[in-house]
């Protein structure tokens, strides 16, 4: 991968994960308002849901980079086998 646009990727899931746990939790936090109860559910309810997107939006934006370090591992293998042989 080129280094600027692996350098916006990683930028890019840097305001990712706060924004992906934010608006859940802020829809959350006004729904609690609105209903006017003491215990937080729908706060809760965005956090988990908030959660769920995160950890699913960072493994397709880190997906790339896993692969690349794969078949660079598995290229350097090969080599070292062929020089072996």
């Amino acid at each position: 991968m080129k280094k600027w646009p692996a350098l916006l990727q990683l930028l890019t899931v840097g305001f990712y994960v706060p924004l992906s746990l934010l608006i859940p939790i802020g829809v959350g936090f006004l729904f609690d308002r609105r209903a006017a109860h003491e215990f937080p559910a729908y706060t809760l309810i965005g956090l988990g849901v908030g959660t769920v997107i995160m950890i699913y939006g960072v493994y397709r934006m880190v997906r790339p980079f896993l692969q690349e370090a794969r078949e660079d591992e598995e290229g350097k293998r090969q080599k070292k086998e062929a020089k072996q042989a």
